[in-house]
């Protein structure tokens, strides 16, 4: 038995004496100005249609890689990025050593981690799990350009992704969303409302193969409740992708009672369903949604 025992701590020994030989001549040797245009190379490859920039490159122990400054853009728009991150760090576990990576990044004042199988005979890759916290879609400029109205707000994800990859909107994801402390900017006035006012939103996501699907949403807001449910058909460019949404809100008791006419008009919506919650329709593209009470 203790001989047993010596050539485990003998075999532990090299196996650690291995690991700290190997990344310290990473860390050392590496031609970095080589790899990170490797780097970018196989980046392009994976987004077909993209720009990337990567603003440095370094290691972690004992085989992981951290990228800073990580942007992506159109090819036309190269000073205007899309998507920015400031940091990503992949790593792969020794008991998955070169089958699974762990990712951790950070962008937008949040962070994501996610555990990355690909599968290199068919070029698909699964993301399971994948956590997105804190996001701030404040900060997201290129979103609200596109858009022509303001969004903001901290989005949550927990779930899976999977997808082939330069197919990503043929993919598939599974998961809860969750919105806090948002508001987004109505294209007309809703019962008095320029803008929802969203102190938290909930909802189950269903997505496949183009196909958006949310379930038990919920929006608690300033001045509105609702419960909702819809789709999203989603195509390229993406700001044009068909949304339907159905659901029924409630305007908080303390908004209307600030407002007389206001709550003449919520009556008579009252009256007109038959109901004390108001049904609502949302239809139109992600850029040009159309609102309408009833279904």
């Amino acid at each position: 038995m203790k001989t047993g025992s010596g050539s485990f701590l003998r075999w532990f020994l090299y196996c650690c004496y291995a690991v700290v030989l190997t990344s310290a001549l990473l860390y050392l040797r590496f031609p970095m100005p080589e790899f990170k245009e490797y780097c970018l190379r196989q980046v392009k490859a994976l987004f077909t249609g993209t720009e990337c920039s990567i603003g440095r490159i370094g290691f972690t122990f004992p085989f992981g890689l951290l990228f800073e400054n990580v942007a992506f853009s159109l090819p036309d728009q190269p000073k205007t990025p899309v998507f920015v991150l400031n940091s990503l760090t992949i790593s792969s576990p020794l008991q998955d050593f070169g089958k699974a990576y762990i990712l951790n990044g950070q962008g937008y004042s949040g962070r994501f981690t996610g555990t990355l199988t690909p599968r290199q005979k068919d070029r698909h890759f699964l993301l399971d799990p994948l956590r997105i916290e804190g996001l701030d879609l404040a900060e997201m400029k290129s979103v609200h350009d596109t858009l022509g109205r303001g969004i903001s707000g901290r989005l949550d994800y927990t779930g899976t992704y999977s997808a082939v990859v330069n197919q990503y909107l043929a993919g598939k994801a599974a998961g809860r969303v969750k919105l806090r402390e948002g508001k987004i900017t109505l294209l007309q006035p809703v019962l008095d409302l320029k803008e929802i006012d969203m102190q938290q939103v909930d909802m189950d996501i269903q997505y496949d193969k183009n196909r958006l699907q949310f379930a038990k949403g919920k929006l608690t807001g300033k001045e509105l409740s609702a419960d909702f449910s819809g789709t999203v058909q989603v195509i390229n460019p993406w700001y044009l992708s068909n949304v339907t949404t159905i659901g029924d809100l409630a305007l908080q008791a303390e908004y209307v009672s600030e407002n007389t006419a206001l709550r003449n008009e919520v009556a008579a919506l009252q009256k007109q369903f038959k109901k004390s919650t108001i049904p609502f329709r949302v239809a139109g593209s992600l850029q040009s949604p159309a609102f309408r009470f009833g279904r």
